[in-house]
């Protein structure tokens, strides 16, 4: 297994990550998005909105491409449970 290109050594567990589990971090996901998609038409409607640039929000996404690293020691510290999130999350980034 890989994430971001990094190889996970096979003595490091990572267990699948339970299916309730799974359908509430979708959800998130899903509730993120519909929020990011509001803010946008909210911004596009107001009435100030060509007035210069706006800020940024603390929740904007990172303007570089870079991978993060991925720290194996960290990892082994971790709880089996928080590894299986870990990896759910970052699922379009593993490689098996």
């Amino acid at each position: 297994m890989k994430i971001y290109d990094v190889e996970i050594p096979p003595d490091l567990e990572i267990p699948e990550l339970d299916e309730k589990s799974r359908a509430e971090i979708d959800a998130l996901h899903d509730e993120i998005a519909r929020d990011r998609a509001e803010r946008k038409r909210q911004v596009e409607m107001s009435p100030y909105k060509d007035w210069g640039e706006t800020r940024t929000p603390a929740s904007a996404p990172p303007s570089s491409s870079a991978a993060p690293s991925i720290n194996i020691e960290a990892l082994r510290e971790l709880p089996l449970r928080v590894r299986a999130i870990f990896a759910y999350v970052l699922r379009d980034h593993v490689t098996r």
